[in-house]
């Protein structure tokens, strides 16, 4: 006899992590299309933890991957992208020369600029589906998460429950 396929999920709300997920992939693909309506055309979603946490004098390699929550190799990665195409450039530090400074181009600045841009449409969208009420509200909770609000519910888990 066969075993039928069943998802154990069909009688439940979807799983809160998989609908997180599925806003942030609609987002980024949203962000896609603006940089890409704004003429961005080899710019991704995944290319802006360096537009969003760049200081604008400048801010080293190290203390752009602590803030996007990234490892400085992944960070060296955008960023050589970034510099290849014009967007950013690496300098050294005037501070301290053994140092290097990765700092926005006038294209860089213009990215960024279209990129807040779709971000100010997206919200407005937001507000006027669901309301602004809700976007606040929402936004709140978010934060409440990413804070780490419930990350530590298991750990008064002791059981494990196997199925098989």
């Amino acid at each position: 006899m066969v075993k039928s396929l069943t998802n154990p999920l069909a009688d439940r709300p979807p799983p809160l992590g998989n609908l997180l997920s599925a806003a942030a992939r609609t987002l980024a693909a949203e962000l896609d299309a603006g940089l890409a309506a704004a003429g961005f055309t080899d710019l991704r979603a995944a290319h802006t933890p360096v537009f969003q946490v760049i200081d604008p004098e400048g801010t080293r390699l190290i203390d752009l991957a602590t803030r996007a929550g990234m490892t400085k190799q992944a960070m060296g990665e955008l960023v050589r992208h970034l510099e290849s195409r014009g967007y950013v450039e690496v300098a050294p530090d005037p501070t301290d020369r053994r140092a290097r400074l990765v700092r926005l181009t006038p294209l860089g600045r213009s990215v960024l600029a279209a990129g807040l841009d779709v971000v100010a449409r997206f919200d407005a969208h937001l507000d006027a589906i669901i309301g602004a009420a809700e976007v606040v509200r929402l936004r709140d909770v978010l934060m409440k998460i990413i804070g780490g609000a419930g990350l530590t519910f298991s750990a008064g888990a002791t059981e494990v429950i196997r199925t098989e």
